[in-house]
């Protein structure tokens, strides 16, 4: 659950709780949350048409479904500060090295964040496996050299 709490508010100035030693994760949430064309994207619900909830290298689209509600969060103008309570939960469902309150490394959290976004708004749906091959003719011995 993600906890509001309202006042006299402006769109993108909004301050996110610290949950334990989760500065690393506000830290990335912020400049993430500040990219304009992501912002735009999430704000307008175009990330609803591209939710991949059975790509199978992404995380049933739980991951950008929860970033999209701090992104929303953040700009509606409603929340001076939020407590992202159910988005930390959800990294660390599918990422143990989230599940505690110790201190984590923000640039890994961006890696996994960016990753289960790209993967969870894939609009692929089917991944298509093609092996190429490289046939060679051999002059001497009329016969056909293979590469994979």
């Amino acid at each position: 659950m993600l906890f509001f709490f309202l006042g006299n508010a402006h769109p993108g100035l909004t301050g996110i709780r610290n949950l334990g030693n989760t500065c690393f994760m506000n830290s990335i949430i912020q400049c993430l949350a500040s990219t304009e064309k992501l912002v735009k994207y999430f704000m307008s619900g175009g990330h609803r048409n591209d939710l991949n909830r059975s790509n199978e290298l992404g995380f049933r689209g739980e991951i950008a479904a929860e970033f999209s509600v701090i992104v929303r969060a953040m700009w509606d103008g409603h929340c001076r500060i939020i407590s992202p309570r159910r988005f930390k939960h959800t990294l660390g469902q599918f990422n143990q090295q989230f599940v505690s309150n110790d201190q984590q490394d923000a640039q890994e959290l961006l890696l996994f964040l960016l990753d289960g976004l790209h993967e969870d708004l894939n609009r692929v749906k089917l991944i298509f496996h093609k092996i190429l091959f490289s046939s060679i003719p051999c002059p001497i011995f009329s016969q056909f050299y293979t590469q994979i």
